[in-house]
């Protein structure tokens, strides 16, 4: 079910809200609470519980509750991951017989349901989960241009491109949401004199995001392309990113490294990979391609070198610019044996 139906059709019974745009989802919330509960009829008809602590008799006796001068009674469950393990079937029979009268709807606002469990399929069998993912690049102008107008300011066509663009919103490397998004928006509106948005406005509002020349850098690195790894270096450079955050980038690339060969050598899934190294799908079919590229041994004695490359820094005021460039060249340079 799109999340859009929502806002088109009558609903009731039990559905799973989940996804990575959590403002899309509380404002969905707050759509359906409006439209269901009478103005001054909320504490009667109107229930939020912490899946947590949740047990199932509670939720059932809440959700049989009739509602009192009110056409429907409405129930969110947060967390719902913490409330959807080992629920019985007597349960599922029951959510497959609510009535009418109720809406329950569970919240995955963090987005931790595991999705091969009972408690997701449940929902996806019966077309009731919404999935609340990120917005397309049609959709995020809409929403960008929609905001702006909505607080009183106008942005042409061409500014409104280049804000979204610089944003860095679909970049598939950085975990931007929408909440991000409209902080920055925020700050931008603030700024704007004369209720017009312009470009000149937003170059000095929404900063040249690093992270997605930290990520280029990592890639070149990776992939050893020295001499791109060499210029995204300066780049990060020249956009005053923190020497220290670079080299701690580093580190992380090469530990991920290490970590994902010794799983894969030890037959870890790669399920079962990503959630020992702390990755998503992305990062990991990333790492996974650049593993073939260097072996265990070098990756330990160069990960040995940048732990005390980072001590140097961290007691010393003096950052040697040619001394990481060195290390650039030496990972990138590195022959695997075999």
């Amino acid at each position: 079910m799109q999340y859009r139906d929502l806002y088109k059709e009558e609903i009731s019974g039990a559905y799973l809200f989940y996804g990575k745009e959590k403002l899309l989802i509380d404002n969905t919330v707050e759509y359906i609470s409006k439209k269901y509960i009478d103005k001054g009829m909320e504490t009667f008809n109107l229930a939020f519980f912490e899946g947590k602590n949740l047990t199932e008799d509670k939720l059932i006796s809440s959700c049989e509750t009739l509602p009192i001068m009110n056409d429907k009674r409405l129930i969110f469950v947060k967390d719902a991951s913490s409330f959807s393990d080992d629920l019985s079937k007597e349960f599922y029979n029951f959510l497959d017989n609510i009535g009418d009268f109720c809406i329950l709807i569970f919240l995955d606002s963090d987005n931790n349901l595991n999705k091969v469990k009972s408690f997701y399929k449940y929902f996806s069998k019966r077309k009731r989960n919404v999935e609340f993912s990120k917005l397309n690049n049609r959709e995020i102008f809409n929403f960008v241009e929609g905001y702006i107008n909505r607080k009183g300011l106008k942005i042409s066509k061409t500014d409104l491109s280049y804000l979204v663009s610089k944003s860095s919103y679909n970049s598939r490397n950085i975990d931007m949401t929408l909440y991000d998004l409209k902080n920055e928006l925020d700050k931008l509106i603030s700024l704007s004199k004369d209720n017009v948005i312009k470009k000149s406005t937003i170059d000095g509002s929404v900063t040249e995001n690093a992270d997605s020349n930290i990520f280029s850098f990592l890639d070149a690195l990776s992939g050893k392309d020295t001499e791109t790894a060499l210029i995204e270096y300066k780049n990060l450079h020249l956009l005053n990113e923190p020497t220290q955050r670079i080299l701690f980038m580093f580190i992380r690339q090469v530990r991920n490294l290490i970590s994902y060969k010794e799983l894969k050598k030890a037959v870890y899934k790669d399920a079962e990979i990503m959630t020992e190294i702390g990755i998503k799908q992305y990062e990991y079919s990333k790492i996974s391609k650049a593993a073939n590229n260097f072996d265990l041994k070098f990756l330990y004695n160069f990960y040995k070198e940048l732990l005390t490359v980072d001590e140097t820094i961290k007691t010393s005021s003096v950052v040697d610019d040619v001394l990481l460039e060195m290390l650039i060249v030496e990972f990138t340079k590195h022959k695997k044996v075999g």
